[in-house]
């Protein structure tokens, strides 16, 4: 497969570290994007020291220069976009009553502003490569990181699954918008990873809810990406892979009940 250039944002941990890591083991050119700078500039020198292509944008992704500059910074660097893996994602969680507005458009500008302006700002390069000859032969790729509370709710996480749903639905609509130009969008849901929690009894309380009974790595979501993004999946888009340990299969959250 041939070297491709790809935009990671929320690239500096987790989950899209994770995907700087497997995007680089390919020989991928990448471009992370990010508000750690520190954390985005040491992981950019560790690919680099492996023999690969990285460099680190210092960005707020709900900012439109910003993420100009994203796009700006791999055609200066790599003279081509081919993928977009938008991994940054804000968490909340706030009693329903008690959330004020500016929290809301915080939360909203963070989840839903952000997939929206670099979704945007991906196709309209894409679509200037379609249109002057230099697309790929397989067409450029989009996918965003999204939580499996896209599909479900809960009574504390109000804004959460209202962005979350937002992005789930964007990510189809973005399909049709692209498809006639070859491009592909699909989305990745996650449940429980490793990187989310600080704590071990939420931890616990996480490995308890998943009917594989453990907590998910950053890596098995970064294999999910990866696939989407390549040309394997060349025939898959307005889609959802949720990498969540088989927790949107349970009816309800928490240990098994043993029949009494």
């Amino acid at each position: 497969m041939p070297r491709r250039s790809v935009i990671v944002t929320g690239g500096a941990s987790g989950v899209g570290a994770a995907c700087v890591r497997r995007f680089a083991e390919e020989g991928d050119r990448l471009v992370i994007a990010g508000d750690d700078e520190k954390a985005g500039r040491a992981l950019a020198a560790e690919i680099v020291d492996r023999g690969g292509e990285a460099t680190f944008v210092l960005a707020d992704v709900t900012n439109r220069l910003h993420v100009h500059n994203i796009v700006a910074e791999a055609l200066e660097n790599y003279g081509r976009i081919d993928v977009l893996a938008h991994m940054a994602l804000q968490r909340h969680s706030a009693p329903f009553l008690e959330i004020s507005e500016e929290e809301f458009e915080s939360v909203v500008a963070a989840n839903l502003r952000s997939a929206f302006l670099l979704n945007q700002a991906a196709a309209r390069q894409f679509i200037r490569q379609h249109e002057d000859g230099t697309a790929p032969q397989v067409p450029g790729a989009i996918v965003n990181l999204m939580s499996v509370e896209a599909v479900t709710a809960a009574p504390d996480h109000v804004t959460f699954a209202a962005t979350q749903g937002g992005v789930h639905q964007m990510t189809k609509a973005v399909a049709l918008a692209l498809s006639r130009y070859g491009v592909r969008a699909n989305s990745v849901g996650i449940g429980a990873i490793r990187s989310e929690f600080a704590d071990e009894a939420d931890r616990k309380r996480a490995r308890e809810s998943v009917p594989l009974l453990r907590i998910g790595d950053p890596e098995e979501v970064a294999e999910t990406v990866f696939f989407l993004a390549s040309p394997a999946a060349s025939y898959i888009t307005g889609q959802s892979i949720f990498v969540d340990g088989g927790r949107l299969i349970r009816s309800v959250a928490g240990p098994e009940t043993k029949a009494s």
